[in-house]
């Protein structure tokens, strides 16, 4: 295939891919945004209001708020890929079988619309933290290394899942309740200083709670959390290796199941 066209090609899927979620919709494209927002309404009012969670005495709602919506701003992210990558090779058969397009670009798209995602929720955070007078000066900057980390992280899973997916049909029914649990036993929702000290253990080696908290503290205090950045990208890049291991090893025979 010319190199010149692949490019081109995906750019188009990508268009597609966002217009046919959202078409003869009212608010269009605006759905990207408007669940994030919703969740983060619901739990900064059931979390914030209702259960007056805070994360230090003299922690504000506002400041409550930002610190939920950085953490589901990378939960969501992730969550976007690994519920749409199982059914993506099944869903594009005939782009898969019947067109020049090299298998690999597929994955792409998720990975592709998460990223849309992740930046309109980043930048609705940034904008509070202005307003709020609140934003620090290398906030993006040190942000930027833990979305290159999400990313590899969303890459390895839109690989594996897509091609596993194919063979284990059930993967996409058994993720919404996963992500749920996923959500739930993470420091997203609630601060890591409210969980007892027996399960402190987990978190320490949860992943997803190392990345939300990397997030945090570049967009919420201009930090730059070495240790859990190398750890996170060493872990990333064998679950990329890994990913792209199966995706390789199993497509062939994918086609055949399709």
């Amino acid at each position: 295939m010319n190199k010149a066209i692949a490019p081109a090609l995906l750019w188009q899927l990508f268009r597609q891919e966002l217009r046919e979620r959202y078409v003869g919709t009212a608010l269009g494209v605006f759905w990207l945004l408007i669940p994030p927002l919703f969740m983060l309404v619901i739990y900064a009012w059931v979390f914030g209001e209702i259960l007056q969670m805070r994360l230090g005495t003299e922690t504000d709602s506002a400041q409550f708020a930002a610190w939920l919506l950085a953490g589901l701003t990378a939960f969501n992210a992730l969550a976007e890929v690994l519920t749409r990558a199982p059914a993506l090779l099944i869903e594009r058969r005939d782009l898969l079988l019947n067109s020049p397009l090299p298998p690999a670009v597929l994955p792409l798209l998720p990975v592709g619309v998460s990223l849309v995602l992740e930046g309109l929720s980043v930048g609705l955070l940034l904008l509070w933290l202005l307003v709020q007078g609140r934003l620090e000066p290398l906030s993006v900057v040190f942000y930027l290394p833990f979305l290159g980390v999400r990313l590899l992280f969303s890459l390895a899973f839109a690989y594996g899942l897509a091609v596993l997916g194919v063979f284990l049909r059930d993967l996409r029914q058994m993720m919404p309740p996963l992500l749920t649990v996923l959500l739930l036993v993470s420091p997203i929702v609630y601060p890591l200083s409210v969980v007892p000290e027996a399960f402190q253990a987990w978190f320490a080696w949860n992943p997803l709670a190392q990345l939300v908290e990397g997030y945090r503290a570049a967009l919420l205090e201009g930090r730059f959390l070495w240790e859990a950045f190398v750890g996170l990208l060493l872990l990333a890049s064998a679950s990329l290796a890994l990913g792209w291991w199966l995706f390789q090893h199993l497509l062939l025979r994918a086609r055949y199941v399709l």
